[in-house]
């Protein structure tokens, strides 16, 4: 392992190339408003890849997520966020992103810049991200973990749906939070 050791701005590098994203060890998760407490909930389903490159700015990261696959922990409103007023999971099965760009903001921080779509609609998100490591598991696979997160516009993506509270205010806030923990295993060519 020590030969494939590289370090970039001080940061021990993993090996470029190929890593995939292992579901097991991997999350999306989001957190929004509703009346004045927060909701969470989670994608169980997601995968996709790391392209790791010899200048970490030249790497680039693609997602898939089965909108189908979110859960609040309770199914009534998981049925709603799959519904048209939402996700509309029957028309539009897969959330994506394909990052565009990787600019590093210091130490092991970077920003990942990308396309999330939502529903057929397309927008640039900045995700502030972390690479934290990288090591082999006790299985012989070599991994790497990194954690983002952003804060978007729901009506961005046609997700406008809500209610007004008699007391004032949405049921609904408009923006989500979203939570990301990738851990990724390298693929040699």
């Amino acid at each position: 392992m020590s030969q494939d050791i590289r370090e970039v701005t001080a940061v021990s590098m993993p090996p470029a190339g190929r890593w995939e994203l292992d579901p097991a060890h991997s999350s999306a998760e989001f957190v929004a408003r509703h009346v004045l407490t927060k909701a969470r909930g989670r994608f169980g389903t997601l995968s996709g890849t790391i392209d790791l490159a010899e200048q970490p700015e030249d790497s680039s990261v693609e997602v898939e997520i089965d909108a189908a696959s979110i859960s609040t922990g309770v199914q009534q409103r998981d049925d709603h966020l799959r519904s048209p007023d939402f996700l509309d999971v029957e028309r539009y099965p897969k959330l994506t992103f394909k990052s565009t760009s990787v600019r590093p903001t210091g130490g092991s921080r970077f920003e990942l810049v990308g396309d999330l779509t939502i529903k057929d609609i397309t927008n640039e998100v900045v995700l502030d991200a972390e690479y934290l490591g990288w090591q082999q598991d006790p299985f012989g696979n070599t991994v790497a973990s990194f954690s983002a997160k952003t804060e978007i516009e729901r009506e961005d993506w046609d997700m406008s749906w809500n209610v007004a509270i008699e007391s004032g205010g949405l049921l609904v806030g408009k923006k989500v939070e979203i939570e990301i923990e990738a851990e990724a295993q390298h693929k040699p060519a």
